[in-house]
C-alpha cells in the first residue's frame, strides 16, 4: 500500500519517458547533471570549473556531488533524462524503507517498524512546507539531494546503533563509514542534523567500547569524504554569504496535518516514561535539541527552518511508538503493566494482527491523498517535462536561435509570469544546457562571488526583477547603470521582453538589434566578448573580512568601474599597492595607468585562459569569477579584484591561467586515499579471519 501510494505520485509512464524534467529549482539541476556527465565523469573528477553560470564558478565545490555521480553512472544504462528522474525520486522511494530499517535495527517490536514506514508516507505527503526538503514538495522544488541524504541518515543511525552494540571493526564498520561519506556528499544540512542526533546514542549506550567505535567511524568516514569536505571548509570564505532571516513562528511547528501525529506522539512519551525504553531516547533527544536550536539560532548562512523536516519526522517516529503500544493494548489485549509483545497469546485472532498495518496504511493513504493532491500534481508537472508545456515551441525556438549565435554571455530580462510558462521560473538558467552559450544567471548562487552582483544587474535592467540572494537588497531599475555593469561583466547578448527595456535598447547606439521571437527581442552589445581588459587606473588594495558586502558600495557607483580594488590578503605582493579605506570605496580615487597597452590575442577555455598583451606591468582584469584554484604563469596574481573577478599583472607578453589544485585539494585527496586504505585493511583483515575460521572448521570435521 505504501509503495502503491509512491507509484501514484511517480507513475512509471512519466518517469520512464524521454521528457526533460522541469519545475522549480529541479529544472535547473539538469545543467549541473549534464555538466557532471559530460565534463567531470569522463575525467574521473567530482568537481571542476564551469563557465556556464555567473561568469564562472567552481562546480560542485559548494554543492553536493554524489547525486550527480549516481545520475552519471545510471546514464550508462538508461538515457540521461530517465537517469535524472530516477535519482531525483530515489530519496522519496528510500524513506519508508529507511524508517522501517531504523525500527528493525533498534529492535523495536512489531508493529513499530511498519508504523514508522506509514509515518514516512504521511511525512512525504506533507504540504505545509515546500523548500525545506525531505517531503514530496521539497523534492519537486529541487531538494532531491536533501531527500536522498535524509533517508541515508536513518539507515546510518540504525546501523551505527547496531555497530556500537557489537563494537567490532567488521563489515558493518565499513558500511557505516561509507554511509557517513555518502551523507556528507549529499547534503550539509543533514550532516549537521546527524551531528546533533548522534550524541543521543550515548544516552543509550554509555561505554568506552561504543565510544571507540563511534569515533573510528567518524574519523574514517571523514577521511573518505575529505577530497570534497576539506576544500569546502577552507574555501567557504570565497562563497557569497547568504543572510537568512530565521524562522521564529511557532505556528510552523504545528501544521494542521501534523496534529494526529502530535496526539499519538504524546502517547508515545507516556509509554516511553512508563516502560523506560532507552531505545526511544534518541527520538526524544532529537526533538528537544532541534526545537532548542530552532528558536535560539541567530541567522547567517544557516537557515534554521531546514531543521523542521527532522522535527516532523521524529514526531512521526514517536507517534509510531505510541500507536504500536496502543496496538498491543487494544488489539492484543495486553495490560499496560505487561507491555511485552512476546506475551501475546496465540488465541488472539491472527487475522487482526496481520491486517492491522494494512488497515492503518489503507485508511491513512486515503486521508493523505485527499488532504494533499499537490504531491502528485507537482510530480506530473515536473516529470512530463519542458516538452509537454503549451509554450514549448516558443522556448525551443528561443534556445535554438541562441545556439546559432557566436559564443558570448547571455543576459535575460527577468519576468516570472513569462518565464515560468516554459516549465519553471528558472527556465533561462538552462541556456548553457540547451546551447553552447554561457548564461549569466544560474542556480547555485552560493558558488560564485559574482552571483550577488549579477542580481544587481538584473534589478537595474528588468522591469520585474527578483532578488535571489537572501538578505541582499537590490536597487531600482536604471538602464544606464545596467549597461555599464553588463559591459564590465562581458555580457554579449541581451534578451528583453518588456516594452520599457526594448525602448531603451533601441535608443542605445552601442547595442544592435538581432532578432525577435515573440515575446523576446535579441540584442548584441557591440565591442563586447573580451574576457581580458587592461584597466585605466592602477589598483588600490582593501583589507576586509566581508568582501562581498563592502564591494557593493564600489559596484553601485558606475564611476568606479575602471578603478579596480584588490583584496588585501596580507601577502607581500599586495603591499606595493596603496591602501584604500572603507569610506573611499563608494568613490575610488583615480590613479591613471601610463602608456596603456592593449590585448593582442586571447583564448578562453573552460579551465584555461591565455592572452598576449603589450601592457606588461599593467593591471589586467580577467572577467571570470575569482577562485583560489586559478594559477597564473607569466604574471603576478591572480588577485581578487572588485567586485568578484581576477586581476593579474603581466611580467611577460604571454600569460596563461590554469584551473588547478590547491593545498586543500591535495590534503583532502591524501586523506581520502588514506581512508580507502583503512577500509581495505579492515576488509582484508575480516576476509583473512573468515578464511582461517573456515579452515579450522574443515580440520575439525
Amino acid at each position: 500500500i505504501i509503495y502503491g501510494m509512491l507509484v501514484y505520485c511517480f507513475p512509471p509512464n512519466i518517469i520512464f519517458n524521454s521528457a526533460t524534467t522541469n519545475g522549480g529549482d529541479m529544472g535547473a539541476h539538469n545543467y549541473i547533471a549534464k555538466f557532471f556527465v559530460d565534463e567531470l565523469f569522463p575525467n574521473l573528477r567530482m568537481t571542476g570549473w564551469d563557465m556556464g553560470w555567473f561568469a564562472g564558478m567552481p562546480m560542485l565545490t559548494f554543492y553536493f556531488p554524489l547525486p550527480y555521480l549516481l545520475i552519471a553512472i545510471l546514464s550508462e544504462i538508461v538515457t540521461f533524462n530517465i537517469a535524472f528522474k530516477l535519482i531525483t525520486v530515489l530519496g522519496s522511494l528510500m524513506l519508508p524503507v529507511a524508517l522501517y530499517y531504523f525500527g528493525k535495527l533498534f529492535k523495536l517490536e512489531y508493529p513499530y517498524p511498519q508504523l514508522a514506514a506509514v509515518g514516512a508516507m504521511a511525512f512525504l505527503y506533507m504540504k505545509s512546507f515546500t523548500i525545506y526538503g525531505g517531503n514530496f514538495l521539497g523534492t519537486f522544488a529541487g531538494e532531491f539531494s536533501y531527500s536522498i541524504s535524509f533517508g541515508l541518515v536513518f539507515i546510518f543511525i540504525g546501523n551505527l546503533y547496531k555497530g556500537m552494540e557489537k563494537g567490532k571493526f567488521d563489515w558493518l564498520f565499513i558500511i557505516n563509514c561509507i554511509l557517513l561519506e555518502m551523507i556528507v556528499l549529499t547534503h550539509l544540512i543533514t550532516l549537521i542534523a546527524l551531528l546533533i542526533i548522534v550524541p543521543g546514542l550515548f544516552l543509550i549506550r554509555r561505554n568506552w567500547k561504543a565510544a571507540k567505535y563511534l569515533i573510528a567511524v567518524f574519523i574514517v568516514g571523514f577521511f573518505l569524504s575529505a577530497f570534497w569536505s576539506i576544500p569546502f571548509v577552507f574555501d567557504i570564505k570565497w562563497s557569497p554569504p547568504m543572510q537568512w532571516t530565521n524562522l521564529k513562528d511557532f505556528k510552523a511547528l504545528v501544521p494542521l496535518e501534523l496534529i494526529p501525529a502530535l496526539a499519538l506522539g504524546a502517547s508515545g512519551i507516556f509509554f516511553y516514561a512508563l516502560k523506560k525504553d532507552k531505545r526511544i531516547t534518541i527520538v526524544i533527544w532529537t526533538i528537544i535539541v532541534f526545537l532548542s536550536i530552532l528558536f535560539t539560532w541567530d541567522g547567517g548562512r544557516f537557515y534554521n527552518a531546514r531543521l523542521l523536516p527532522f522535527i516532523f519526522i521524529f514526531i512521526y517516529l514517536l507517534a509510531a511508538y505510541g500507536l504500536s503500544n496502543l496496538y498491543w493494548i487494544m488489539v492484543a489485549k495486553i495490560k499496560i503493566n505487561e507491555l511485552d509483545p512476546k506475551k501475546a497469546k496465540k488465541r488472539f485472532l491472527k487475522f487482526i494482527v496481520i491486517a492491522f498495518i494494512p488497515i492503518i496504511a489503507f485508511l491513512s493513504s486515503g486521508a493523505i491523498i485527499a488532504g494533499n493532491p499537490l504531491g502528485p500534481a507537482w510530480s506530473r508537472h515536473n516529470y512530463t517535462g519542458f516538452e509537454s508545456k503549451a509554450d514549448w515551441k516558443t522556448y525551443d525556438s528561443l534556445m535554438k536561435y541562441l545556439d546559432t549565435l557566436p559564443y558570448g554571455r547571455v543576459m535575460f530580462e527577468f519576468d516570472k509570469k513569462i518565464i515560468e510558462k516554459y516549465g519553471t521560473p528558472r527556465s533561462f538558467e538552462l541556456i548553457p544546457y540547451w546551447t553552447k552559450q554561457p548564461g549569466m544567471e544560474g542556480l547555485l548562487v552560493e558558488s560564485s562571488l559574482t552571483a550577488p552582483f549579477h542580481y544587481i544587474n538584473q534589478a537595474e535592467l528588468s522591469v520585474k526583477p527578483r532578488g535571489t540572494v537572501a538578505g541582499w537588497p537590490v536597487p531600482g531599475r536604471n538602464y544606464e547603470k545596467a549597461m555599464v555593469h553588463l559591459k564590465y561583466m562581458n555580457v554579449r547578448y541581451i534578451m528583453a521582453s518588456s516594452q520599457e527595456v526594448v525602448d531603451d535598447l533601441n535608443k542605445d547606439k552601442s547595442v544592435v538589434f538581432l532578432n525577435k521571437i515573440d515575446p523576446y527581442y535579441f540584442y548584441e552589445i557591440e565591442g563586447s566578448n573580451s574576457y581580458v581588459e587592461i584597466m585605466d587606473n592602477i589598483p588600490f588594495r582593501f583589507e576586509t573580512k566581508n568582501w562581498v558586502w563592502d564591494m557593493r558600495d564600489w559596484y553601485l557607483n558606475i564611476e568606479n568601474i575602471n578603478s579596480p580594488v584588490i583584496y588585501d590578503t596580507g601577502k607581500e605582493d599586495i603591499k606595493k599597492y596603496e591602501q584604500i579605506s572603507k569610506k573611499e570605496l563608494a568613490n575610488v580615487p583615480k590613479n591613471p595607468v601610463e602608456n596603456k597597452g592593449r590585448i593582442i590575442y586571447e583564448k578562453v577555455d573552460r579551465e584555461k585562459i591565455e592572452f598576449y598583451t603589450t601592457g606588461i606591468g599593467q593591471p589586467h582584469v580577467i572577467k571570470v569569477s575569482y577562485f583560489p584554484n586559478w594559477k597564473v604563469y607569466g604574471a603576478e596574481g591572480p588577485f581578487l579584484v572588485s567586485p568578484s573577478f581576477m586581476l593579474v599583472i603581466p611580467t611577460q607578453s604571454n600569460v596563461t591561467l590554469v584551473y588547478g589544485k590547491t593545498i586543500e585539494n591535495i590534503v583532502g585527496n591524501t586523506l581520502t586515499v588514506t581512508g580507502w586504505v583503512i577500509v581495505a585493511v579492515v576488509l582484508i583483515s575480516n576476509l583473512v579471519i573468515l578464511l582461517v575460521k573456515r579452515r579450522k572448521k574443515k580440520k575439525i570435521n
